[in-house]
């Protein structure tokens, strides 16, 4: 019952309510129906609630785009561009991981990104041996500096994980998708994250492995440009540009809450990540998060690979426990 409570203010905000809970169910736990039902009224409420930011947004689609960085810029708000592939060798793994939670009213916070990135940094480096940056309550510049830090650091022989914990929106008129930083506002976009922008901060960096993680509201979107399939081997893979999406949902709201502090989401992917044997795709990690999460909940896990970032088809992301 607490699950499904936290969940209709995960995703959810109203200007002049967006920090209280919702009553108890009268009938108990809701039915596949009913939290349809449920999913589009929360959604109706967060239209309302970005309703000047979305009406920017219809009227100039770029409005939360950021800039190309010029050649010398000192910037801190622009888009690395991709530079040419070394050749590959041995290589580093590093991790980027940013949880958002406090958000300033009328977009409410959250509670779990703070515990869930923690906890998958941790195992990361100490089951994958990852160098690990975690970064907690980070508005749009601190966001793209950080990922432009690992296109400037990074090379091509390098593994890449970048993991994202925070609120997100999807527009249902034109299918834009976007994350919301913590200094974002509910009148304009300007502080927003496209989708867009996303794709192009991937394809910068030059690492063959890379693989973005993304547990906010509507985060499937970043999957739809192609699915990934298994069959290939470890060695074929890695030949290849590997950029792919893990995703806590399709386009549906996400809970917020799982079990010990952390999203059904994150929960589902450190109890999989915990177990794997020493390769294992990103596909076969995804199945079992899909499998685990979708008993527990009405919600879609999603994987899929972004090829306007560069991904080439028959790559996967590999998890290699050391």
């Amino acid at each position: 019952m607490k699950r499904l409570l936290l969940l209709l203010t995960a995703c959810i905000a109203l200007p002049t309510a967006a920090q209280m809970r919702p009553p108890a169910f009268m009938g108990g736990i809701p039915g596949i129906n009913q939290m349809r039902a449920i999913d589009m009224q929360r959604h109706q409420a967060r239209t309302l609630l970005y309703r000047e930011a979305l009406e920017e947004l219809r009227r100039n689609p770029k409005a939360a785009d950021v800039p190309d960085c010029a050649p010398g810029t000192t910037e801190a708000l622009c888009l690395a561009q991709p530079a040419a592939m070394p050749a590959i060798g041995g290589g580093r793994r590093i991790a980027l991981l940013v949880g958002n939670m406090a958000y300033t009213p009328p977009i409410p916070s959250l509670e779990t990104p703070g515990a869930d990135t923690t906890k998958v940094a941790e195992l990361l480096k100490a089951r994958f041996g990852y160098d690990v940056q975690r970064l907690e309550n980070v508005g749009k510049a601190g966001i793209v500096e950080a990922i432009n830090r690992i296109a400037r650091d990074a090379r091509a022989e390098d593994n890449v994980l970048l993991f994202y914990a925070g609120h997100g929106y999807l527009m249902d008129d034109t299918g834009m998708g976007f994350w919301i930083p913590v200094d974002a506002s509910a009148k304009t976009a300007a502080n927003w994250i496209s989708n867009t922008d996303i794709s192009k901060l991937l394809k910068a960096i030059p690492a063959r492995q890379l693989m973005l993680v993304s547990d906010s509201c509507f985060s499937g979107s970043l999957t739809k440009e192609q699915k990934v399939g298994a069959g290939t081997t470890a060695e074929e893979i890695l030949k290849r540009r590997s950029v792919v999406v893990l995703s806590s949902g399709g386009d549906e709201p996400v809970s917020d809450e799982g079990r010990a502090g952390h999203s059904i989401f994150a929960w589902n992917l450190i109890k999989t990540l915990e177990q794997v044997g020493a390769v294992s795709p990103g596909v076969e990690i995804w199945r079992n998060v899909h499998g685990r999460v979708t008993k527990e909940f009405p919600q879609e896990p999603q994987y899929g690979a972004v090829l306007s970032a560069g991904h080439i088809e028959g790559g996967d992301f590999l998890f290699q426990a050391r």
